[in-house]
């Protein structure tokens, strides 16, 4: 995240939690096939387990406002923008670009690249609308997903009766509701952070094996470099 790389420095900072790496080294000027570069390790990721937390109770919902960004949004709960990957990690958000909402004016320029005026215009798709018969009983929800001309029959008191109530959608509504859905996210509650940091630092620390060194360091080996 490029809003980040200038954080870096700060505790809670994402890549201050990440593992360290010894890697050899492929610079042209290595002396020898065991220089080894040490570096974070980017590819370690952590997956938090499902028991961890009662949703009920160690979430809040929470509505991403405007162009508000992740960093902004954890400012705004944990009165620290280094941690956003907090925000990020609780909902599943990998590739930042795609899984957070965009802001304003990025939808709009998203939008010019991908349709002409009257595209937008056009329908993408049609919706149900919510149907109960003369007792109240649902007969169909709404929300799905349904061709052009649908429609209902079914039985209501002895008389059969068929029903089109459907809802069309426009592609520009279609991208703006996606947009929107992504802007409901959880939040981790401020009295949970710690122990999510604890049980996070738990899951980054490296289990014996061949290349454990410690904790935090593994070495890797790479058979294919040759000793220049």
């Amino acid at each position: 995240m490029a809003y980040q790389s200038q954080r870096q420095d700060k505790p809670n900072a994402y890549f201050r939690q990440l593992p360290i790496l010894d890697y050899p080294s492929l610079a042209n000027d290595r002396t020898s096939a065991y220089d080894y570069q040490r570096v974070k390790n980017i590819f370690k990721r952590a997956i938090i387990r499902d028991d961890i937390f009662d949703e009920t109770t160690a979430f809040a919902k929470y509505s991403v406002q405007g162009d508000e960004r992740p960093d902004q949004v954890a400012y705004r709960i944990y009165n620290d923008s280094t941690l956003d990957w907090v925000i990020l990690t609780t909902n599943n958000i990998v590739h930042v670009r795609d899984e957070w909402p965009m802001g304003n004016q990025d939808f709009l320029t998203y939008l010019n690249e991908k349709y002409t005026a009257e595209e937008l215009s056009n329908i993408h798709h049609y919706e149900t609308e919510v149907i109960r018969d003369s007792n109240g009983k649902l007969i169909q929800p709404s929300g799905l997903t349904v061709p052009e001309g649908y429609s209902m029959t079914f039985v209501d008191n002895g008389v059969l009766r068929t029903e089109s109530k459907i809802t069309s959608f426009t592609f520009l509504e279609h991208e703006t509701n996606l947009n929107d859905a992504k802007r409901n996210i959880d939040i981790l509650r401020e009295e949970y952070l710690n122990f999510f940091l604890e049980e996070f630092g738990n899951i980054m620390e490296y289990k014996p094996s061949n290349q454990f060194v410690t904790k935090r360091l593994k070495k890797t080996e790479n058979p294919r470099l040759i000793s220049p």
